[in-house]
């Protein structure tokens, strides 16, 4: 029989996911939850299989997939975002991961393909009047 999940793991996982890009410790994490280091690692592993930095690692990792394929930003801004500082980490712990260098992924684009475009319908013709001239003073006519 499965266990209900603890809300204080549920609140600090959504936690983590919007605040990865930041420094997160153990200690600190347990502390919002007002729960010891050691407990809040056995809660943390029991419900997720993983310890919490193993678990933030792999959040930022995923995150950072995401990103590379699916916007325009380069792999320094990309691992900024997700909270490494150190690009030859990033790149190992990429790589580790995923299986492939980040700048590998750079050029490939969305991970699903998008439909084709139905073509476009021809533009109407432009139809324009002349214009009289008109006179700059009044009682002045144009000759």
């Amino acid at each position: 029989m499965k266990s209900r999940p603890d809300t204080r793991i549920t609140w600090t996982m959504e936690y983590m996911q919007r605040h990865m890009a930041g420094t997160l410790a153990v200690p600190d994490l347990a502390a919002r939850v007002k729960l010891s280091p050691s407990r809040f690692r056995d809660l943390f592993s029991a419900q997720t299989g993983m310890g919490p930095l193993q678990y933030l690692q792999r959040l930022r990792l995923r995150r950072a997939r995401l990103l590379l394929e699916r916007t325009f930003l380069n792999v320094k801004e990309v691992m900024a975002i997700v909270g490494y500082n150190d690009a030859s980490h990033f790149s190992r712990d990429f790589r580790r991961e995923h299986g492939v260098a980040p700048s590998s992924l750079r050029g490939r684009g969305l991970t699903t393909e998008l439909p084709a475009a139905p073509p476009a319908p021809p533009e109407p013709p432009v139809v324009r009047r002349k214009r009289r001239a008109r006179a700059r003073e009044p009682g002045l006519r144009l000759m």
